[in-house]
């Protein structure tokens, strides 16, 4: 018997079509952690909307990145 997992996505295959400006992920992330820094880690849903959030700012965090050093 096997597990079925689904992984968010491959990052590799589906990069960000515009990459934001550093500045602006970087305020994007810091704002999302401000954000969800005070969830109830015992309150599923406050965890699932963390951590999708934060998956979000950490992604585009990581293209602006990319962006910058032309990797994009």
């Amino acid at each position: 018997m096997t597990d079925a997992v689904t992984s968010l996505h491959d990052i590799a295959h589906h990069a960000l079509e515009t990459a934001p400006p550093f500045d602006v992920a970087l305020q994007e992330a810091r704002a999302s952690l401000t954000e969800h820094a005070t969830a109830d880690i015992h309150d599923h849903h406050e965890m699932i909307t963390a951590a999708v959030a934060l998956y979000i700012r950490l992604h585009g965090l990581v293209a602006a990145l990319d962006a910058q050093d032309g990797r994009q």
